[in-house]
């Protein structure tokens, strides 16, 4: 009995408030609804890609990984680039003609891709990155009296920067 006396106590509370409870009602609706619905997924923001490190970067690694070589102790390196790596960008190019008294003029206009990345930031697109080309080495070693230290040394340099034999000098250290 007591359970139908309550009922009917709220069922009266309901029906005097019937519009403050419909719009708590919705408003818990809207609360559950994924915040998603009208909204495209966002992208996360890419990672930015590990570059080939600078010439003076590169090599102090050469150096590093030529000296675990056996027999070669110290090592020192050096580098000569053909080209720098370089950044290709997307581009952006609109062309615009306009017709006047003296007849047709055409104006092209090419610029870099800007994309907003969020929180007012932009940026530019890179499309790819082209990385430095290396003309000649010269490599100086402890160990390179051995004629298998400088093998070793030549087929290491030759797999790290794609040089030729004939572009890579090794010589002994004093």
């Amino acid at each position: 009995m007591k359970a139908d006396g309550k009922a009917a106590q709220i069922k009266a509370k309901l029906a005097e408030h019937k519009y403050v409870a419909i719009v708590l009602l919705v408003g818990l609706i809207l609360l559950l609804l994924p915040t998603s619905v009208n909204k495209p997924e966002e992208a996360p923001a890419p990672e930015p890609e590990e570059k080939e490190p600078s010439t003076g970067e590169a090599e102090r690694r050469l150096e590093e990984i030529l000296s675990l070589i056996d027999g070669a102790g110290q090592v020192r390196v050096l580098l000569t680039l053909k080209s720098d790596g370089e950044r290709v960008l997307a581009r952006e190019s609109e062309r615009k003609t306009e017709t006047g008294a003296d007849g047709n003029r055409e104006e092209d206009r090419d610029s870099a891709l800007v994309v907003e990345k969020g929180s007012g930031q932009s940026g530019e697109v890179e499309v790819k990155y082209l990385y430095p080309e290396y003309r000649g080495a010269v490599i100086a070693a402890q160990g390179a009296g051995s004629a298998t230290v400088r093998a070793e040394l030549l087929e290491a340099v030759k797999a790290a920067t794609g040089l030729g034999a004939t572009d890579i000098k090794i010589v002994k250290m004093r």
